[in-house]
């Protein structure tokens, strides 16, 4: 499939924003000259056996960009067909990306590797909430390989794997529960609770494992998270022009 493709660069006296339609259509909702808005909905049906669903995002140096889902992910049953969801983001020096996951639902019988990789520069900021759903309602669900891998200039921040498989439940991995719902932050200190992990480098994990998503305490999380990263991206916009200010004096 066409990789679907949302890139954002400053610009006067709107940011540039750059859209490619692939299995997703990316909408934009709001922007200003540094920060933008988008929207990711399905254009058309997917996730069925042997589809292949490849997201670019690249955030330029100093630029907000929020994306988030319309109406989720169900990954259908693959009949053989093994199907793919890779995200590739690029986030520039003093940057920040904000993206809000609705649920991924893997059902009976779907088989899907799903891959997230992350890069930040220097100064550079992410906060993603992601939602693994194995099953439908009274379903057990089907088979889920996740990786997700971040960096930054200097080397790893995070490297983790899931097999999930719903015939099959591994101990000590989900238990009983069906729902794996999580808030990473990247590049910063948020706050945290004991409950969340908090990352040798700057940067936090909240997560929730439960029956169903509305059981959630993520929802705060997310928002709380989010809100301190605009913030310090803010900081990072508003800086370069107070001190030509000063200077001008």
């Amino acid at each position: 499939m066409i990789p679907t493709r949302i890139a954002v660069r400053q610009g006067d006296p709107r940011a540039r924003v750059d859209l490619a339609v692939g299995a997703l259509a990316p909408r934009l909702v709001a922007r200003d000259d540094s920060r933008a808005h988008v929207a990711l909905a399905a254009a058309g049906m997917i996730l069925l056996g042997g589809d292949h669903v490849h997201v670019e995002v690249v955030v330029g140096a100093g630029c907000l960009l929020e994306l988030e889902d319309v109406g989720g992910t169900i990954a259908y049953r693959a009949d053989g067909r093994p199907s793919a969801w890779t995200m590739s983001m690029r986030v520039e020096e003093g940057a920040t990306l904000l993206w809000r996951g609705l649920p991924f639902v893997v059902t009976d019988g779907a088989d899907v590797e799903r891959r997230t990789t992350l890069d930040l520069a220097t100064g550079a900021t992410a906060v993603i909430r992601e939602t693994l759903v194995l099953g439908r309602h009274g379903e057990s669900g089907g088979r889920l390989r996740s990786a997700f891998t971040a960096r930054d200039a200097e080397g790893p921040l995070l490297a983790e794997q899931l097999d999930l498989d719903g015939l099959a439940p591994e101990p000590g991995v989900l238990g009983e529960h069906r729902v794996l719902d999580a808030v990473i932050a990247l590049g910063f200190r948020p706050s945290t609770t004991a409950d969340d992990l908090v990352l040798e480098h700057p940067g936090a994990i909240a997560r929730h494992l439960g029956a169903e998503t509305h059981t959630s305490r993520l929802d705060r999380v997310w928002d709380g998270w989010a809100e301190r990263a605009r913030q310090r991206t803010a900081r990072h916009v508003d800086e370069p022009a107070n001190e030509a200010a000063v200077g001008g004096n």
